[in-house]
């Protein structure tokens, strides 16, 4: 298996694997508990996205990012009026997560080969050869602090985005229900 085929492999099984709970989550919240289905449909569309995203930002998250505040408008808009507050906000969260996940990919595959090539994962003499440049500190010179730090930050940035905007809109719909009653 060459390294494009188990890159798909590993996206369609996180696309998939991690698109079910949340869906579930939704259900709940939008009170439709009966299939789940049109969800897991959304959510995988969504991971498709955030795919095409990371490989045309060429791994350098500005699409991510920027799909950030396309997820926080979608969630929010549809779920602003739904309760309660806290579930909705958790299930934002699990959304903005759920988009860093090809991130997380890419990262599994790079360590995954780099460990059968024979490559020493937490040397910097390994990060250098693959290409981390040579000022970077220690731990982000080795190829899990280099596949970690970016993911981890995407993944709380977006986070903080899609929640934050979430929030926004749920507040924005409260205080126009109280203006109007």
């Amino acid at each position: 298996m060459d390294a494009v085929a188990f890159l798909v492999l590993v996206n369609v099984a996180m696309g998939f694997g991690f698109a079910v709970p949340i869906a579930r989550v939704l259900g709940q919240i939008s009170g439709r508990t009966g299939s789940i289905l049109p969800y897991v449909v959304m959510l995988v569309a969504v991971y498709f996205a955030e795919c095409v995203a990371f490989s045309g930002g060429m791994a350098t998250q500005v699409f991510s990012i920027g799909l950030a505040f396309v997820w926080g408008g979608v969630p929010g808009m549809w779920l602003r009026r739904c309760r309660p507050v806290r579930k909705v906000l958790e299930s934002a969260v699990l959304w903005a997560l759920y988009g860093s996940l090809p991130t997380a990919s890419f990262c599994v595959v790079v360590l995954f080969w780099s460990a059968i090539a024979g490559r020493s994962l937490l040397s910097s003499e390994a990060g250098l050869s693959f290409g981390i440049p040579g000022f970077v500190p220690l731990p982000l010179n080795t190829l899990p602090g280099f596949c970690a730090a970016p993911g981890m930050g995407t993944a709380l940035l977006k986070a903080a985005i899609t929640t934050g905007e979430v929030g926004l809109l749920i507040r924005w719909a409260q205080k126009s229900t109280r203006d109007f009653s």
